[in-house]
């Protein structure tokens, strides 16, 4: 988002978001992580930054601040230096602070200007850029280009979590789902249009008519999903396992499957046009008189199957 005021959208409603979807936006947990917690909080009595922190995620101190006071001090006008929130936050203790402020008047020193304290504490190692933007655009307006809201990807893992499985027509456009598991579920007509599914696992999904163009799907299983109709175009599916997958009918123009696993893969009526194959094929391809290829590409020759 490049618009101020959409981006202030999304930290308007800062206090009633989960635990859950404010760690996720500060990037202090991965969706993935969140999917494990709230499987496991199903099965207990904990709460969600409790079982966070038994994983060794993040810190019970860290937890408690968000739940505690990270509302008031996003709507107190009156703010403190960016690392008291990060101090308060139990994301830097007394002694890294120290050693960050040594280095900070060091480095002004020696380039005789001005360093901000956050960028050397990511320099360092010591904080991820994306937390800092979300301290940064959530207590002082100030927005970094990797904001996102995690709103509807956290509703659908805590759906899915309950048993909800239809989540179609869903707008999930650029989202980072890296890891994430969402098997058996519809997904047809959503938008994942530059989403990032490294990893993922959608196994015996419905993703008809699906828009996943520039996607980054780079080592996801897809065992047995329906992505007929689906657009792919770009789409990153290098290492993919992409067994029985149906890709009737889909877009998968200059898409990357090399070193995809495409057993039993079904191609018919599929658009292959610059798509980057893999170079052997041990197993069966299946495609059809509709299939288009490059002209240097001979499905005969490298063992595909034709089905009319």
């Amino acid at each position: 988002m490049n618009n101020t005021n959409d981006k202030n959208l999304l930290f308007s409603s800062n206090f009633n978001k989960p635990l859950g979807e404010i760690l996720v936006e500060a990037g202090l947990v991965s969706l993935a992580q969140i999917e494990i917690a709230l499987h496991e909080q199903t099965q207990s009595n904990l709460k969600i930054g409790e079982i966070l922190a038994l994983h060794g995620w993040i810190k019970q101190e860290t937890a408690d601040f968000f739940v505690e006071q990270w509302a008031k001090l996003v709507e107190n006008q009156q703010k403190q230096p960016l690392v008291y929130y990060f101090k308060e936050a139990a994301l830097l203790d007394d002694q890294q602070i120290a050693t960050l402020l040594k280095e900070q008047k060091e480095q002004q020193k020696k380039l005789q200007k001005k360093i901000r304290f956050h960028n050397i504490a990511v320099e360092k190692g010591y904080l991820k850029r994306i937390t800092v933007d979300y301290f940064l655009a959530s207590l002082f307006n100030i927005y970094g280009s990797g904001i996102f809201s995690f709103t509807k990807p956290y509703e659908i893992l805590r759906s899915y979590t309950n048993g909800e499985t239809n989540f179609q027509r869903t707008q999930l456009s650029s989202a980072p789902l890296i890891g994430i598991s969402l098997k058996k579920v519809v997904l047809d007509e959503s938008n994942l249009k530059g989403a990032n599914l490294t990893s993922c696992n959608l196994s015996y999904s419905s993703m008809i008519q699906v828009n996943l163009a520039l996607a980054n799907l780079n080592k996801a299983v897809l065992t047995e999903v329906n992505l007929e109709g689906a657009c792919l175009n770009q789409a990153n599916l290098r290492e993919a396992h992409l067994e029985r997958v149906n890709f009737q009918k889909a877009s998968l123009q200059g898409a990357d499957l090399s070193d995809a696993y495409l057993l039993q893969t079904c191609f018919a009526a599929a658009d292959l046009k610059d798509a980057q194959l893999p170079s052997e094929y041990p197993y069966e391809v299946y495609y059809d008189s509709q299939t288009c290829f490059d002209d240097n590409f001979d499905p005969v020759s490298a063992g595909w199957i034709r089905q009319d």
